[in-house]
């Protein structure tokens, strides 16, 4: 089968063999670029396939989102019901195959069953919308407060989208006219000012930081939604003046019994535009070169880049 990985040569479509072993077999329907693989790239070739955002259907047709993680099932963490924290499991697409390819192989509680009014081909969001929406309980997001995000990637625009969904007044500070109609439609009320209750940092910079604890109120919340490749400084003293509270939100977990990915994936089915927002750009899995490229230039338009195995 086709794939896509990382080589000496840069991102290549190269034949490697059909998956084999344990689980259950997905023929990959979308796969979509995260800002992570554009950094992992960065560190030169890879053993792996790449992808970790991806959906499929399963040999009878059924329709599935999958969750990349794979927690071992004995750690502390898996034992004391916080899997997604487990160290020991590879995630998919990061150190072990992914799905930029025409076949995955998982295990069965990785599926996430589709709801009725979702395609494949918009289920690949499931996985980023997830990470949104661990970030909104971890936040304790439940409608009425007013909430900021810093920085509109496919992260930042799809926390705009669940906060809005829960209540919250929902202003964005973007850097791309594109990212800010993005918000607009995705319940944006307009660009952050000041004062807010909660602040998803969502773009993983120093500058992002900086702005996050400027615009959050005295005794309010800064919860980190994003991924830091390497060290970063934070404001102290304009922090501690305002005795503000930093959390982190790691990937999705379980939260009331459900799983994140599940209640991303129904989000999903109610809300069509998030996906017609998001999604800026597909392109066949042969044009992985490319779609790389086009993703890595958020200044022309580009939010959201899928990859479509079939």
């Amino acid at each position: 089968m086709q794939a896509v990985k990382r080589t000496e040569a840069g991102i290549e479509v190269v034949e490697v063999d059909d998956p084999t072993g344990d689980g259950v077999l997905v023929a990959v329907r979308s796969a979509g670029l995260c800002g992570s693989d554009l950094h992992l790239i960065g560190y030169g070739p890879l053993p792996c396939v790449l992808g970790h955002e991806m959906a499929g259907v399963l040999e009878d047709g059924t329709p599935v989102a999958i969750d990349p993680s794979n927690p071992c099932g004995v750690c502390a963490q898996c034992t004391g019901g916080q899997r997604h924290l487990c160290h020991t499991g590879p995630i998919l697409g990061v150190s072990a195959d992914g799905g930029m390819a025409d076949w995955i192989r998982v295990r069965p509680d990785a599926l996430v069953r589709l709801p009725v009014g979702l395609p494949v081909e918009h289920a690949c969001l499931v996985e980023p919308l997830a990470v949104a929406v661990h970030g909104l309980e971890r936040a304790g997001i439940t409608g009425g407060e007013r909430v900021a995000v810093v920085g509109a990637g496919s992260i930042g625009l799809a926390a705009v989208a669940g906060a809005a969904a829960a209540g919250a007044t929902v202003d964005l500070d973007a850097r791309h006219d594109g990212q800010r109609a993005a918000g607009e439609r995705l319940g944006a009320a307009g660009p952050a000012t000041g004062g807010y209750d909660v602040v998803f940092e969502a773009a993983g910079t120093q500058s992002a930081i900086d702005r996050a604890v400027d615009l959050v109120r005295p005794g309010g919340l800064v919860l980190f939604l994003s991924t830091f490749w390497e060290g970063v400084t934070m404001p102290g003293i304009a922090a501690a003046m305002k005795e503000a509270t930093f959390t982190w939100a790691y990937t999705y977990a379980h939260h009331g019994g459900g799983r994140d990915v599940d209640t991303a994936a129904a989000l999903l089915a109610r809300r069509p535009d998030i996906a017609d927002t998001l999604v800026t750009h597909r392109f066949p899995l042969a044009d992985a070169p490319e779609a790389f490229r086009v993703a890595a230039d958020r200044a022309h338009g580009a939010i959201k880049v899928v990859l479509e195995p079939a």
